[in-house]
């Protein structure tokens, strides 16, 4: 493996020192590039699902599988596969099409990404946050949080059908600047004209990237990096001059009449001269020598951030549409708003934005809120969080839980609740809103469980509520498991709390990473339940639990499922004869003499 990562390496060598990037194709035949892209695919969800061929998923990856399309790839004549279009409702109740592709052209997308990510990673903007490694959408609300201060117009920008306008010789030309591979630039043509089925019916696209695809984030970066370029190197240094906003002379005349009063011993004139001090701002506002323009971009939303005359951002406004209308794209006007940062509100990344105003509140005698960024939650998120699992305004229960286990109803609803407090956990009136979602919440929690067990509420209420050592309602669930510590589902057992620095846990920085487990497990090619080196593959499941389920309480289940669950693994490294047993339902290899499942597998 340490020859793909040399050469990753050195490719982001390049893209730091802004070289051009020659013979890409040649090294799309290195087998440990897939292996890194398979280590990095083989665990999403999305993995099994199927595209417009059904025999093309994970499962049964193997070697040879990788070796085909390297084959493939050398004789240069690797055909990609028409996407298999499905809609999914975005929030506006619009449905958003998304375009699942086959397993091997993913593995194919998956090591092109990587390797153009690992060019041009160093070279985006600073601006951009989104699709990008130890980036996300906190990082961008933690710049507007850090660096704001003072902004007085928000220009919201959003990009119409972005995904879908791009052009696409407008991006092959823009990759080929830097990046001198023919043969490469016509693999990405035949990705991206590819085409998709709908129902059956192939349909020729003509413009965009497949939004879903594992390579259209990144292209869509790549191209959208150009509009990051003009507003760093054009928009910003035409909008920003000076260093610091003049002195209020108006400010200054009433803190030296203020000096005098103190002086005279006219206490009641001074208190009177503070008072109109602090309803004065310390800066001239409307400096003219004074202008400060910023930007932050996540995918396709835009947001700036401008100190200066609303006609200028007017200019601003005008200006980004007319750049990216010669890159094919259009401003939408019904999204792309001017507001005034104090009286009104930014929406960006769900956040209500605006700047902070109260000459009451102090610190040390000193105003300590003026100008600075604050973000809450908007009140048709709360709503929509309340209205989630009611029934003519009250809390219902959720019937399609109903089978599952008291754990893992309280699980899920532990997740779902905490997911929207992590997200929301930088606006400063998290609590206020989000304390009521949470008894929303509790009562469909407390519902479904009494439901399944033909109970009243107040049943579930008395078995599960617990009171926390932070005083908070809980619903708890315990499971005991022999030799084991219990297993504990708690919902609402977290304080919700405003946490202006908060940060995204699972965003990992590095591009590519080392050898993983699943890939050691395929190099060994030996079929961890027969012993075979012949035709070796790997047999994938969606879930664990679905087998555990499947075959709980069963005196004597088959080898593979003890052995899949002892590895609490997702993956079963075989031999191409055992896995079709598998599939069969057939399987009849060497078992485990004595003992039930459970004890298989815990000992």
């Amino acid at each position: 493996m340490q020859t793909a990562q040399t050469y990753l390496e050195v490719v982001r060598s390049r893209g730091e020192r802004r070289l051009e990037l020659c013979r890409v194709y040649r090294h799309l035949k290195d087998r440990d590039l897939f292996l890194l892209a398979y280590a990095k695919l083989y665990a999403n969800e999305g993995a099994l699902t199927v595209g417009t061929d059904p025999r093309d998923t994970v499962d049964a990856m193997s070697l040879q599988r990788i070796d085909t399309i390297i084959a493939a790839i050398d004789a240069g004549n690797y055909r990609w596969k028409p996407s298999r279009r499905v809609y999914v409702p975005k929030p506006n109740g619009r449905l958003r099409p998304i375009s699942v592709a086959s397993w091997s052209d993913k593995l194919l997308q998956e090591v092109i990404r990587m390797v153009l990510s690992a060019y041009y990673e160093p070279q985006f903007s600073d601006h951009s946050h989104g699709f990008r490694p130890g980036r996300g959408c906190h990082t961008a609300l933690q710049h507007i949080l850090s660096v704001w201060k003072g902004t007085k117009w928000f220009i919201e920008g959003d990009i119409r059908a972005c995904f879908d306008e791009i052009d696409r010789r407008k991006l092959l030309e823009i990759i080929s600047r830097k990046i001198k591979d023919e043969r490469l630039m016509k693999l990405l043509r035949g990705m991206l004209e590819a085409g998709y089925l709908e129902d059956w019916d192939y349909r020729t696209t003509y413009s965009g990237t497949p939004q879903g695809g594992v390579l259209s984030p990144l292209l869509a970066n790549i191209f959208l990096n150009e509009l990051d370029t003009y507003v760093e190197q054009q928009l910003i240094p035409a909008y920003s001059r000076g260093k610091a906003r003049h002195f209020n002379t108006a400010y200054g005349r009433v803190r030296s009449a203020q000096t005098e009063a103190k002086k005279a011993g006219n206490f009641k004139l001074h208190r009177e001269l503070r008072k109109q001090q602090q309803r004065l701002p310390s800066k001239d506002t409307y400096d003219e020598d004074y202008r400060r323009l910023r930007y932050v971009r996540y995918a396709d939303d835009t947001l700036f951030g401008f100190i200066g005359p609303r006609s200028e951002a007017e200019e601003i406004k005008r200006k980004v549409g007319d750049f990216l209308k010669t890159l094919g794209l259009t401003l939408s006007e019904e999204k792309t708003l001017i507001t005034h940062a104090t009286e009104g509100h930014a929406r960006f990344l769900g956040y209500d934005i605006s700047m902070a105003h109260s000459d009451t509140k102090q610190w040390h005698r000193q105003r300590s809120i003026n100008g600075r960024p604050i973000m809450r939650v908007p009140d048709e998120v709360a709503r929509a969080w309340k209205s989630r699992y009611t029934k003519r305004g009250w809390p219902r229960h959720r019937r399609e839980l109903l089978d599952r286990s008291d754990y893992d109803i309280t699980m899920t609803y532990a997740v779902e609740f905490q997911g929207l407090v992590n997200y929301y956990t930088m606006a400063i009136d998290v609590s206020n809103k989000l304390y009521p979602v949470k008894w929303f919440f509790m009562e469909s929690l407390a519902k479904t469980l009494a439901f399944k067990h033909k109970q009243k509420v107040a049943w579930a209420y008395r078995r599960y509520k617990r009171k926390t050592t932070d005083g908070l309602t809980a619903m708890v669930v315990e499971v005991t498991r022999k030799d084991k510590p219990p297993l504990v589902a708690k919902f609402g057992a977290k304080p919700i709390r405003f946490d202006p620095r908060a940060v995204i846990s699972d965003q990992k920085k590095t591009i590519w990473s080392g050898r993983s487990e699943i890939v050691q497990r395929l190099l060994a090619d030996r079929c961890e339940l027969c012993g075979s080196t012949t035709h070796i593959e790997v047999h994938h499941i969606h879930k664990l639990k679905d087998i555990a389920d499947r075959y709980r309480g069963r005196p004597d289940p088959p080898d593979w499922v003890v052995r899949q669950l002892q590895l609490r693994r997702k993956t079963l490294v075989v031999c191409a004869d055992c896995h079709r047993r598998i599939h069969a339902g057939v399987y009849d290899g060497r078992k485990l003499k004595e003992g039930s499942l459970e004890s298989r597998v815990t000992r």
